[in-house]
Order: structure tokens, then sequence, then C-alpha cells
């Protein structure tokens, strides 16, 4: 039973040492574009663990091309993280003057009562702006000098997977379509995705499988993916990968591929090198995961319209589906074509559903090829509501920015 099932069975610890050994140790993109969204102590850990596994390290081809692809773009939306926060203790300072204001003029309320409040909130906000403003301050501005991509070129220096051919593409993106349609996994549930992306999962796990087979090697795949298109879940517990997976592993390359999560391989990796578990870098890990994955769910790009397109001039619209109410949002866009230099951006909401609040946008973008525009309501009890949201953009090379970065416009 064991030679026919295997990859429903667990490893030993004999196994599974010899794996962690021998074996060849992967990551999927957003692991490595995580490393931007977290703490200082978080990503160094984290990038220690890596250089430190005791086999072999490589990156699959589609893995590194969409890291370039999607670095800077996580880059300025990590510093837009800043103006957010300063804008909801803001929002709170104001909400306690107004409170403030009418405990003192109830005068059958003691007026003790709305002082003591208005100094011990108010303590509290300045606490807060000053460790935002530390935060902020000592924040590593990576698109001046990026030390996550220094270390992780020297991590997978030599090892990068070469890309599939051209006569390969049109039959694989055939392939990739069918299991789309027949809920294979992984990456069936990636219709949002734009350009190649819907395919990027299965491209990403055939060149993992392919790479596996030459070298005949076990596989050690981290993945920053929760979605049930890599994880089996039984009432609401994931019990672990697919066994699709496992099993098309062992059948196309005749190897075990452990899949972890990130936060589980730091763990066992820790655990190996006779460290303790960090238990709050573990639950920060789990936190953005668990963010993104919200982020990617609730949003959705339904359509690009662009009316006028150069290399120094697109002007177009960008239509977004919310499926569930939020606080905020960010959609992505493409310039169409690549731009010459990095433009100026400026974008305006033209449609919305109507019970849409106060609200404010910002666009803005760091590249030549792809830009940001986000919304957030400014009322703190109100969310964004769900429906369809359509932004008229432009993006002129006219005056472009002196930093690299445009932070294009801001509507209220």
């Amino acid at each position: 039973m064991k030679n026919k099932f295997d990859w429903y069975l667990k490893p030993t610890d004999q196994e599974l040492d010899e794996i962690w050994k021998e074996g060849i140790l992967t990551v999927d993109t957003n692991v490595l574009l995580d490393l931007y969204r977290y703490h200082e102590e978080t990503r160094n850990i984290l990038i220690e663990s890596l250089h430190k596994f005791e086999g072999r390290k490589w990156l699959s081809h589609q893995a590194a091309s969409e890291f370039f692809r999607n670095r800077t773009k996580v880059i300025v939306s990590s510093e837009k993280t800043f103006k957010e926060a300063q804008s909801e203790i803001d929002k709170l300072s104001n909400g306690l003057s107004t409170a403030v204001s009418q405990l003192k003029g109830n005068r059958i309320i003691p007026s003790e009562i709305a002082d003591e409040l208005d100094k011990s909130i108010s303590d509290a906000i300045s606490q807060a702006n000053t460790k935002i403003k530390t935060a902020r301050e000592s924040y590593p501005r990576f698109l001046q000098d990026d030390t996550i991509l220094a270390q992780l070129t020297n991590l997978f220096d030599g090892v990068i997977g070469e890309d599939f051919t051209e006569e390969e593409k049109p039959e694989l993106e055939k392939i990739a379509e069918e299991r789309k349609q027949k809920n294979i996994p992984p990456g069936y549930l990636d219709d949002d995705k734009d350009d190649d992306r819907p395919y990027g999962d299965y491209y990403l796990w055939r060149q993992t499988l392919n790479y596996a087979k030459s070298e005949k090697k076990p596989v050690i795949l981290v993945t920053s993916e929760r979605k049930e298109d890599w994880w089996e879940k039984i009432s609401g517990k994931t019990t672990g990968p697919r066994p699709e997976l496992l099993k098309e592993a062992k059948e196309v390359c005749g190897q075990r591929i452990l899949i972890y999560q990130t936060e589980r391989f730091l763990a066992y990796a820790q655990e190996r090198l006779q460290q303790p578990v960090n238990t709050s870098v573990i639950d920060e890990i789990r936190a953005v995961s668990t963010w993104r994955d919200q982020q990617e769910l609730a949003v959705r790009l339904k359509e690009q319209f662009v009316s006028e397109s150069t290399t120094d001039k697109n002007v177009g619209t960008l239509h977004v589906e919310l499926r569930r109410p939020v606080r905020n949002f960010t959609v992505s866009g493409h310039l169409k074509p690549r731009f010459q230099e990095v433009p100026q951006l400026s974008a305006k909401l033209i449609n919305a559903p109507e019970s849409l609040p106060k609200h404010v946008i910002r666009s803005g973008t760091g590249t030549t090829h792809d830009f940001n525009i986000h919304i957030m309501s400014r009322e703190s009890v109100n969310e964004l509501p769900i429906g369809t949201y359509v932004f008229e953009y432009v993006a002129d090379c006219e005056y472009p920015s002196d930093e690299g970065i445009s932070e294009g416009t801001e509507q209220i």
C-alpha cells in the first residue's frame, strides 16, 4: 500500500530529515514580495532560515519574473500604509474633539469627566503619532537602496530556472485553461488575474515538477497561498496540501514534494536550527498572508479600457468589482505600451454605488508599466459598499517624477 499510495502518507522522521538535508528548496512569488510587508525582525529571520537550508536552493523562472514585475508596486503600497495610519489617527483625534465638546456642553455631567477623557486619549493619540512617525522614518527606502533585493540576488545567484520556450507556451496555456475549467489544482481560483497571471500558479508548479524530475531530487515548496486550490479544507479546517498535488508530483517526477505555508516552514526551520520558535514573527507572517488573501478576494478588476495610448501618455478607465464591504482597496492597471519614463498619474472616480460614503482617492506609479489607484472611506463607521467602481485615469510623462515615484493626485 505504501508504494502505491505513499503521497497520502506522511513521511517518516527519517524521510523528512533526508529531504531537508538533500532536497531542493523553492518558494512562490508572494513569499518574496511579503518580505517588503514585514517588520525588520520577521524579514531577517525568514531570510536567514532560507539561507541556512541544508539542501539546495532554486527559484522557478515564473516566481522570479512575477517578483520583478510586482516588486515596485508592493514597495510603493507598503510606504503608503504610513499615510493611511496617520489618516486614521487624525480622524480619531477629530472625533475626540467633537465628543469632548458635546460632553462639556452637557451641564448635568461633571466637567472633569470630559477633561480626564480628553487628556487620557489625547496622550494616547500623541504617543501613537510619535510611534508612527518613528516607524515611517526608520522604514527603509527600498526604491533607493533595496537591501532585500540584494539579499535575494545573493540567495538565488545562479539557481534561477529556465522559462518555457515559445514553442511550448501555446500548449501549456491550453492545458492550464483545461485544468482551470475542471478545477484541477493549483491556480483554478485565479480567474481574476490578467495577462498570463491566471495561469501563473500552474506555470510555477509545472516548472517546479520539471526541475525535480530533471534533478531527481525531492522538493520543499514554500507558499504564501491559503486558498483551496492549494490546500485541502474540511469543515473549515486546513488538513494539508491538496492530495492531487502530492500525487501529481510523484507521478510526474517520481519524487516527494513537501508543501509548507511560510510560517510553517519557518517554525520547522528554527526547530532544525535548534532555535526557539519566535511566536510574534509567526503571527505577523500569518497576519500578512490573511490580509493579502482578503484583499485579493474582495476586489476584482473587470476591465481596463484605454482611449489614448502612446509611450508618454495613457488615458483610460478601470472597471472594478467590489465583492464585499471593505474600508479601503487598491486596484492596479497597466500602461500600454510600456512608457519611456515614469509618468505622473491622476485618477478620479466617475461611477460608484449610490451608498458610497465620503472617501479619498490616491493614485501613483513607480514604474513604466503599471500603476495603482487607492480608495478609502473617510467615515470610520461606513465601509465602501459592494458594487462596481469606475476610475478614470491619466498617465502623462510631461512632468515626470524626480524621484521615480509618482504620488499622483488625491481626490476627496
